[in-house]
């Protein structure tokens, strides 16, 4: 995904702020409807953030306003838009890397998953806070302190009080500590 205004500037002689909502809201509300729209292609047209992202999906949206007359132009009349058709034709590799990427994101689901089921399944290289917690949420649950044997390895998830203040008006909180020993005996994972 491109910011926003980017893929606006493509387009020449029009104004930014307005040519953004008129994209926001052709993809959010689908008013109006240039481009009819799946549910997934409007979750990745368009992402509203501190920094609005747009697609290539997002650029089809865009041209289909500025084509129908929907952008408010500082000139009048239409010019060819080749920049944001390059950016279009790029759509292709779009969906391959968001394919790509959920794939990937469904494998570490299913890891996850499956270690969790049998912890001894994990490998050492595997071992980290995030998996020793949610073995340990999993298993024993939320608030669970102790040990637990993943990847054959002893694991601990222990409660860090918190530090001593002199300052009345902020209360310091304990915080959970999931670590464990490496071969060598080194502490690895959260610091103590």
């Amino acid at each position: 995904m491109t910011p926003a205004l980017s893929v606006i500037d493509l387009i020449p002689h029009v104004h930014r702020t307005p040519a953004l909502a008129a994209l926001r809201r052709a993809v959010v509300e689908g008013r109006p409807a240039v481009l009819p729209l799946s549910d997934e292609d409007r979750d990745l047209a368009f992402h509203d953030a501190s920094v609005q992202l747009t697609s290539p999906i997002g650029a089809r949206v865009l041209k289909a306003l500025y084509l129908g007359g929907h952008l408010k132009l500082k000139k009048p009349g239409l010019k060819p838009v080749p920049a944001l058709d390059a950016y279009i034709a790029t759509e292709p590799v779009f969906r391959a890397d968001v394919a790509r990427i959920l794939a990937a994101e469904e494998a570490k689901r299913l890891r996850l998953d499956q270690i969790i089921a049998d912890p001894d399944c994990a490998r050492p290289d595997e071992l980290s806070p995030f998996l020793i917690n949610k073995v340990f949420t999993a298993r024993l649950g939320h608030d669970a302190f102790g040990e637990l044997t993943i990847a054959g390895v002893t694991c601990y998830r222990t409660l860090v009080p918190p530090p001593a203040t002199d300052d009345d008006r902020q209360r310091a909180e304990a915080r959970m500590s999931a670590w464990w020993l490496d071969a060598a005996g080194n502490r690895q994972g959260d610091p103590a």
